[in-house]
């Protein structure tokens, strides 16, 4: 009976507070490997954020991303920091943010692709912020498409804990997958 009450209370709590939660895990599923002694690989599926999403990005259910899901802004119109066009109040820096925590064995420099979905010009791009360091991601013109994208700038990821966060920028884009590898010349393919 009391288990009854408690799972009760929780669902309410999230219909009332409308949070992306998922049962507990132990962090994101990440699979290291390396395709030979040379390169490293880190894949991590956007569904495997930590903790609880940012709204307004929510978990959506795509039969053409990789397992199925993908973590979408729909409806987040409006960049963080700019003011909205009628009451003229800024809309927070941290508006919608999933949180990525892995384990890098082998330290190095980094290039990070992301497998996503552009709806148009004003829905493509995400802002990443790695160990601290804040880059934009995106910004291609190939609309209504699952397709892989290269974040331009490189990152120096040191051996231990790290942090990806993926911010809200513009709404209309989805993100599936990431992939962080030492491969200068690695290109993903597909779903990966």
């Amino acid at each position: 009976m009391r288990r009854h009450v408690v799972t009760a209370c929780l669902l309410m709590g999230l219909l009332l507070t409308g949070c992306e939660c998922r049962k507990p895990t132990d962090g994101p599923i990440v699979r290291e490997h390396t395709a030979d002694d040379e390169y490293a690989t880190i894949v991590i599926e956007a569904e495997d954020f930590a903790g609880e999403l940012e709204h307004p990005m929510k978990l959506e259910d795509d039969p053409e991303a990789s397992g199925g899901r993908c973590i979408h802004i729909e409806g987040g119109s409006g960049k963080p920091g700019d003011p909205h066009p009628v009451t003229g109040v800024k809309y927070p820096s941290r508006w919608g943010a999933a949180v990525y925590k892995f384990t890098v064995s082998a330290p190095g420099t980094y290039r990070i692709w992301g497998r996503r979905f552009w709806e148009d010009g004003c829905g493509n791009s995400f802002t990443f912020i790695v160990n601290g360091r804040q880059v934009v991601f995106g910004q291609e013109g190939t609309y209504d498409r699952w397709e892989w994208s290269l974040c331009t700038v490189p990152f120096e990821l040191p051996a231990g804990e790290n942090t990806l966060e993926v911010l809200n920028r513009e709404d209309g884009v989805s993100l599936d997958k990431l992939i962080l590898t030492t491969n200068p010349d690695f290109v993903p393919q597909g779903k990966e």
